[in-house]
């Protein structure tokens, strides 16, 4: 199991440390956000749980990948 830290972007956790496991990773998406930003979304875990992270997306593959 390897844990990779990323930048937490959800309101009231923003700019805080989280760490997901990469064997739980499915998938890496932007996704636009209010305002027409985009958010990079880190997606997996046992019930499908979203992750919106402060990496941009070829940051996030570059960790992901890195943990392999």
């Amino acid at each position: 199991m390897s844990m990779i830290k990323f930048t937490n972007a959800s309101m009231g956790r923003k700019g805080d440390p989280i760490y997901i496991n990469s064997e739980w990773i499915v998938s890496v998406f932007e996704d636009h956000t209010e305002g027409g930003s985009l958010a990079t979304v880190v997606f997996g875990g046992p019930g499908g749980t979203p992750w919106f992270v402060e990496e941009s997306l070829s940051e996030a593959i570059k960790l992901i990948d890195g943990a392999k």
